[in-house]
C-alpha cells in the first residue's frame, strides 16, 4: 500500500492565491466549530453519568447510546486517520475517551439485562471495527478503496447511532409529548450537522456531507416536534420508593 497523503491541515492553501474568506470558513472555521460542538454533544451525558456514580443507581438512563458513542467515534477515527483529516480526528478522539468512561461507569450499575445488551453491542462493534482494520491493513492495497471501506463502515455505525433519536421521535409521536426531547441538544445537532455538511461539501467528501445532512434533518424534525407537542409534566415517585438496580458493593466502576 502506498502512503496515503490525505487532507493535511493546510494542504489546499496556496500562498500565491489571494485571501479567500469563503474558503477559510468552509475548510477550517466550519470544521473547527464542528469539533467544539461535537465535544459539547459528547460531554452532555457526563453530568448524568456522574450522578449515576454518586447514587450507585442507573435510574432512567439508557446506557446503549453510550456504547454507540464509542463505536461511532472509533469508526470515524479510523476514517480520519486514513485520510489524514485533523478535524475528523479532533472531533472524535474526545468522544471516544468520554464514551469509554461513561460506558464503564454505567455498566456496574445496570441490571443484568442491560449489561447483556451493552456487552453484545460492544462486542459486535469491536468485531466489526477490528475486521475492517485488519482488512485495510493486510488486504486492501488501493488507497481509495481503503478510504471508502473505512467511510462505509463509519456511516453504517452512524446510522446505528441514529437509531436512538429515531426511537425517541417515535415515542414523541405516540405520547404526543416532547418530554423526552431537549431543545438545546436538538439545536446543537442541527448546527453541528450543517457545519460538517459545509466542510464535507467543500472538500468533496460525501462520507462526511451526506450522513451529517441526515443528522441535521433529524435535528430540525426534533425542533418541530418540540413546537408541535409541548412537553407534558409527568409525576415521579419519591426517591425512597425506587429500588436500586444493584446493591452496594456489586458495582465495578
Amino acid at each position: 500500500m502506498t502512503p496515503w497523503t490525505g487532507r493535511s491541515l493546510l494542504d489546499d492553501d496556496d500562498d500565491d492565491e489571494p485571501f479567500d474568506m469563503k474558503k477559510l470558513f468552509l475548510h477550517h472555521l466550519a470544521p473547527g466549530l464542528g469539533c467544539i460542538i461535537a465535544f459539547l454533544m459528547f460531554v452532555s451525558p457526563l453530568k448524568t453519568v456522574l450522578q449515576v456514580r454518586a447514587n450507585k443507581h442507573l435510574g432512567d438512563l439508557n446506557p446503549l447510546p453510550l456504547v454507540a458513542i464509542i463505536a461511532n467515534c472509533a469508526g470515524w477515527l479510523i476514517y480520519g486517520c486514513i485520510n489524514a483529516d485533523p478535524y475528523v480526528i479532533a472531533a472524535n478522539e474526545p468522544g471516544l475517551l468520554l464514551g469509554i468512561f461513561m460506558t464503564v461507569s454505567c455498566y456496574g450499575f445496570a441490571d443484568p439485562k442491560a449489561r447483556d445488551l451493552m456487552l453484545k453491542a460492544l462486542m459486535f462493534f469491536s468485531v466489526l471495527l477490528s475486521c475492517v482494520g485488519i482488512s485495510i491493513a493486510l488486504f486492501i492495497e488501493d488507497d481509495e478503496w481503503a478510504s471508502k471501506t473505512a467511510g462505509y463502515t463509519a456511516v453504517f455505525i452512524l446510522l446505528c447511532y441514529y437509531g436512538a433519536p429515531l426511537s425517541t421521535m417515535a415515542e414523541v409521536l405516540r405520547s404526543r409529548s416532547s418530554a423526552s426531547l431537549f431543545w438545546p441538544t436538538s439545536a446543537m445537532n442541527t448546527v453541528n450537522g450543517l457545519l460538517w455538511v459545509a466542510y464535507g461539501t467543500a472538500v468533496s467528501d460525501p462520507f462526511i456531507a451526506i450522513p451529517n445532512a441526515i443528522g441535521a434533518a433529524f435535528g430540525v424534525i426534533q425542533i418541530g416536534l418540540i413546537q408541535i407537542y409541548p412537553a407534558k409534566k409527568v409525576s415521579t415517585p419519591p426517591a425512597d420508593d425506587v429500588e436500586p438496580l444493584i446493591h452496594e458493593g456489586r458495582h465495578v466502576a
